[in-house]
């Protein structure tokens, strides 16, 4: 099996990006490291390899050969980066900041594709599951 190649995945990759804010016209995915905590794809051995890199150490690495999990991945990175920017604009005093953050997150990939959504929604729910919303130091 062949997989789809960087710049195949680039253009659905954009879709998903327009399809959360019309006006991300091009989302490049990074594909060299940048030892700055960011993550990069790499294709070796007809697999997909997304690896965070700090220092010259790999924090996270995930590998996959199917496109629609990369895509997730991706995408969901995105939408976490923009939920990220307006929670921080948006904080609100006295409550936990990722009441905001999540619910944005879930909001950006409700756009992208309502599977991924509920998805994450779950991954949330067993984040909260062990540590639950703290208003009271969180804010």
């Amino acid at each position: 099996m062949t997989l789809p190649s960087i710049e195949q995945i680039q253009i659905e990759y954009n879709e998903y990006c327009r399809r959360i804010n019309p006006a991300i016209l091009n989302a490049l995915i990074q594909t060299t490291r940048g030892d700055d905590g960011t993550s990069h794809l790499e294709i070796e051995d007809d697999t997909y390899h997304y690896i965070a890199t700090e220092r010259g150490l790999d924090l996270s690495k995930k590998s996959t050969r199917d496109k629609d999990e990369l895509l997730y991945w991706l995408v969901s990175e995105l939408a976490w980066g923009l939920a990220s920017t307006y929670e921080f604009k948006n904080r609100i005093k006295g409550q936990s900041f990722r009441r905001v953050l999540f619910a944005k997150t879930i909001e950006n990939l409700n756009k992208a594709n309502p599977a991924w959504a509920e998805r994450k929604q779950k991954e949330f729910d067993a984040i909260l599951a062990i540590h639950p919303f703290n208003d009271l130091t969180e804010g």
